[in-house]
């Protein structure tokens, strides 16, 4: 009876040491991975890198935009020479680009006692014009322009699925590291729960020496389960450490500084582990549409196509046709003659092609080869994913599978364990059976929390393999 109330004092102590620890957990709070997401995508330097790809392709698409802005511009020269005035040349002129060809109207207004006869303007109020130029072949269906602004929108759609991607890594890289940061306190709570036990086992161990009950021999096999078990608890301190300086480095204030976790901060007791409602097909399916890495080359292919569209377009001879209409006044006077638009006009054509056109036959030719290596990219990248997803799904049912099957030997191990010490208070047993008992269960529910963190880590490695983000 003594054996048993000393045991029962000793069981009672450990509840209320467990009890304690509790207390202290109570006073700590859950840092949630979707806490750890919102602040990274808010202030973490990559995310902001990521951010700024976006903004850079917005910057290039005005760039390109630019080249279809109008322009003014004022041509004036002027030569005097010994009192002399032998001209004076002035044009200002607005140009206005159009999708096909240029809108250009200006006042010219020339004179001088040496003045060519071609530039003469035939009156003191100056010539008003509005001409037109038009390409004929050569830029009719596409030329420079256009084919910069389209290249610039594809390459917007290239610089957000680079965006896409890099946060993906980024939130994968974050997954990991906060689970394996929740793996490694777990892994020492269970090391401090165990010393605590075997401590707290001892001192009843010592009791009962004192009392007959036990051989002193006992109280040695208590003291060793102690010293085990306190370095179990400072490798696994060290590890937990360790891993919260590592998912430290992914948190960021708003102004840029680094913020280090608090030790009141403690990751969630179970992880949501199920499998993914989604199919394998299913996620297929849309790696096939969404992945941001096939978008990327997706939209270089697109780029590399407006650039064999343009030169192609180089081949065929340049043929561009002006035109203008004059009038002895500016435009804005009511006194404009009835033949302005049938006699008043300069025009012309120019043509012109090379003979081999080595260049531009050489150019279009490049850039084909550019897309095949594009489309085998394609190929490569398609298939890498197909494989990456089918590998991490069948990863992901493994590890569901196994969670089952851990989750029950540690219930095994607990009736063992519970066995075990009714063996003990019946004086069938030991203190080195119970110790071992204990410990195959501390092992055993260390495991079950690895196997969590691996299915967890593998359900964010499908996810990334699948084009996925955040949920």
């Amino acid at each position: 009876m003594d054996r048993i109330r000393n045991y029962l004092i000793g069981f009672f102590t450990i509840f209320l040491s467990s009890n304690v620890l509790m207390a202290q957990e109570d006073s700590t709070k859950v840092f949630q991975l979707e806490d750890i997401y919102q602040l990274v995508l808010q202030n973490h330097p990559v995310a902001q890198q990521a951010y700024l790809l976006s903004e850079n392709a917005r910057m290039n698409i005005r760039m390109s935009r630019g080249y279809f802005d109008p322009t003014v511009g004022s041509d004036f020269n002027n030569k005097q020479f010994k009192d002399t005035n032998y001209y004076r040349l002035w044009d200002s002129y607005l140009k206005v680009p159009l999708w096909i060809g240029e809108l250009k109207m200006g006042y010219e207004k020339n004179t001088g006692e040496f003045l060519n006869p071609e530039s003469d303007t035939n009156s003191e109020k100056g010539l008003a014009y509005v001409g037109i130029e038009i390409p004929v072949l050569r830029g009719l269906l596409f030329d420079e322009r256009r084919a910069a602004l389209r290249k610039a929108q594809a390459f917007q759609a290239e610089a957000e699925a680079k965006q896409v991607s890099t946060i993906n890594k980024l939130i994968l890289q974050i997954a990991k590291d906060y689970w394996n940061w929740y793996f490694t306190y777990h892994s020492y709570r269970l090391a401090e729960e165990g010393f605590q036990l075997a401590r707290f086992r001892y001192r009843a161990v010592v009791d009962q020496v004192k009392q007959g009950a036990l051989a002193a021999l006992d109280t040695v096999e208590a003291k060793i389960t102690i010293q085990q078990r306190e370095i179990n608890v400072q490798n696994a301190l060290v590890a937990y450490q360790n891993a919260g300086m590592i998912l430290s480095n992914h948190l960021w204030d708003e102004d840029g500084n680094e913020v280090e976790m608090s030790n009141a901060l403690v990751p969630v007791s179970v992880p949501i582990s199920e499998l993914p409602t989604s199919s394998l097909e299913e996620l297929l399916l849309l790696a096939r549409q969404a992945h941001p890495d096939l978008r990327v080359l997706d939209a270089k292919y697109q780029q590399l196509d407006y650039e064999r569209k343009l030169n192609a377009e180089m081949l065929k001879p340049k043929l561009t046709f002006k035109y203008n209409f004059l009038n002895r006044t500016p435009i804005s006077s009511n006194n404009y003659d009835a033949d302005f638009f049938v006699e008043n006009y300069k025009a012309g054509v120019s043509f012109y092609i090379p003979l081999f056109l080595r260049k531009e036959r050489g150019k279009l030719g490049m850039t084909k080869v550019k897309m095949s290596q594009v489309q085998l990219d394609q190929l490569n990248l398609r298939r890498t994913i197909t494989t990456n997803i089918g590998q991490q799904y069948n990863v992901v049912e493994n590890h569901f599978r196994v969670m089952g099957m851990q989750s029950d030997m540690v219930s095994n191990y607990r009736r063992l364990l519970s066995g075990e010490e009714q063996r003990f208070q019946a004086g069938e047993s030991s203190v080195f059976y119970v110790n071992v008992r204990e410990g195959k269960l501390l092992e055993a529910e260390t495991k079950l929390f690895k196997i969590r963190a691996d299915l967890a880590k593998s359900l964010a490695e499908l996810r990334w393999a699948s084009g996925l983000g955040v949920e």
